[in-house]
Formats: structure tokens, sequence, C-alpha cells
């Protein structure tokens, strides 16, 4: 006979998540606070948000700011776990430069849309959709396999209740080049880990090459997707295209894909999302220190 006095470990999970889902919108905030608090208190998490924010800004500010940004960070992180279980609070976003995307797609080239783990990119994707961009998403394909945890389920479902496509990376140039070419606008990341050396933040790093050698091998442009802030709060903004071939090379590309989304980074570091995964280190030594 099964011992029912404790619930399986999957079981339990999924009574968190539905609690979750049937919580009011209008708790959110409340949950968020005191999920933060009581995080912030454990110091295993203060370590690991130190260092993450430390990744970020140790080149260039003072350790009383990282540590002020590490607290920041964990309450973003904390409001990013919640907000993605309550769809109607994550797909408010104001997306600021849309026309920059119809520009882009006026040439019937597609278009890559470069965006980092930064900000309000994990709910941004509907409001994108509903405002009438042909979007595909790459994703690493266990993020749609069956086993996948449940928030990546549920972050990849909050990015496609507006109609964007999502496609897995082991589609490969090929795959890309072909959805480019029928008129998709691609949403590609470019902060993850790869071959390419760059420099970020001050750091030597690798990332990867993928966003820039597509659009120099298709003649797609770029729009740069960043998430900022004003006097009207946060929101995402897209930015004119970079046509190629204006550049000299894919590499000079990919330096400014780069640089650009650094400024957008470094002006509100505490919502990058887990920053120090989203690179490769240049030696193995680096990576385990």
């Amino acid at each position: 006979m099964r011992d029912t006095s404790t619930p399986p470990a999957r079981e339990r999970i999924s009574v968190v998540e539905a609690l979750r889902s049937h919580t009011p919108d209008g708790l959110v905030p409340a949950i968020v606070a005191l999920r933060s608090r009581l995080e912030w208190a454990v110091p295993a998490t203060r370590r690991q948000a130190f260092e993450q924010m430390d990744f970020l800004v140790g080149m260039k500010r003072r350790r009383a700011d990282v540590e002020q940004l590490a607290r920041a960070y964990v309450h973003e992180m904390a409001r990013r776990a919640e907000v993605r279980w309550h769809p109607q609070v994550a797909t408010r976003v104001r997306v600021e430069g849309a026309e920059h995307g119809a520009t882009a797609l006026a040439g019937g080239r597609g278009a890559i849309l470069s965006f980092m783990h930064h900000g309000l990119y994990d709910r941004v994707f509907t409001p994108l959709s509903h405002l009438g961009l042909p979007l595909t998403i790459a994703v690493y394909p266990y993020m749609v396999q069956d086993g996948a945890p449940a928030w990546i389920r549920q972050h990849v479902r909050v990015n496609t209740l507006g109609g964007a496509r999502v496609v897995t990376t082991d589609i490969g140039a090929r795959g890309f080049t072909e959805l480019l070419e029928g008129g998709a606008m691609l949403g590609i990341a470019s902060d993850v880990p790869g071959r390419t050396p760059v420099t970020f933040a001050g750091r030597q790093v690798l990332g990867s090459f993928g966003a820039a050698r597509l659009a120099v091998a298709t003649g797609a442009p770029v729009v740069l997707m960043t998430s900022e802030r004003d006097d009207m709060g946060e929101h995402v903004r897209l930015h004119p295209p970079l046509e190629p071939e204006r550049f000299s090379s894919g590499e000079s590309l990919l330096a400014e894909i780069i640089a650009r989304h650094e400024r957008a980074v470094l002006d509100w570091p505490e919502a990058s999302d887990l920053p120090l995964s989203r690179w490769g280190c240049p030696t193995g030594s680096e990576r385990q220190a």
C-alpha cells in the first residue's frame, strides 16, 4: 500500500503551482515583498545575489553598491518567479519603438530580434505579438520537452499567448535561415554561452555569434530589444534596425549588438536574470573559479 502521509514531490509542486495561479492578481506585490524578505534572510541567497551583481558591476562600483544591488536583485528574481503565474499581470508591458519592428520587416528579409535575459524579457513576447509582429522565439530543446520544469513550461506559455511561435535551437542555421526568408521576426538571446570572445561589463567572456552570423548571411536587419525605466515606469524598447551591410564584418556587428545591450543592462543591473549563467568563460580554470 502506498504511504499517503507525505505527497510525492511532483504532487506537492502541483499544489503550489495551483495556489500560485489562483492567487488574486492584486496580492502579487505583497507576495513578492514577503518572498524577497524571506529569501534575503538566507545567507546562501545573499551570497549568490552578491556574486551575480559583482559579476555585472564589480569592475566599476564599490562593494557597498554591489551589496545594495544584491538585495534589489533578490526582489527582482522573486517578482519574476511569481509574476509568470499571473498572465494578466505578466503581459501588461509597455512597448516603446514598436514601429522599428515594422520597419525592419518591410524589406521582406525577415528580421532578428536580439534581446538579453534582462528586465521584462521573460514576458514581453505576447504584447509584441499583439502589436502584429510575426514572432518566432528560439529556445533550447529542453524547454519544450515533457519533462521540463513547471516554471519553464509556464515561461513558454506566457510568451506564446499572443500567437508567437517557438522553435528549438537544434533546427540549426539552415532552419533559422528558412524562417527569416519566410518573413519571420526571429527572437534570439544574445547573452548565451558560446565560443566567440566578447567583452561584456569589462570582462572577457565567451558569447554567441548566432544573431550576427545570421544577419550577415541573410541580410536580415537586427532590432535590439532592451528593458528600461523612465518617469512612467518600466518598459521595453525596440531600437532602429541595424543593417548588416553597414558593418565591415560580422564581428563588428556583434560588438555593436553587445555594446548596446550592455548599456541597458548596466543602467538596471538588478533586473538581470542569473547573469553568471549567461556567458562562457575563456578558460577552464576561470570557469572553475
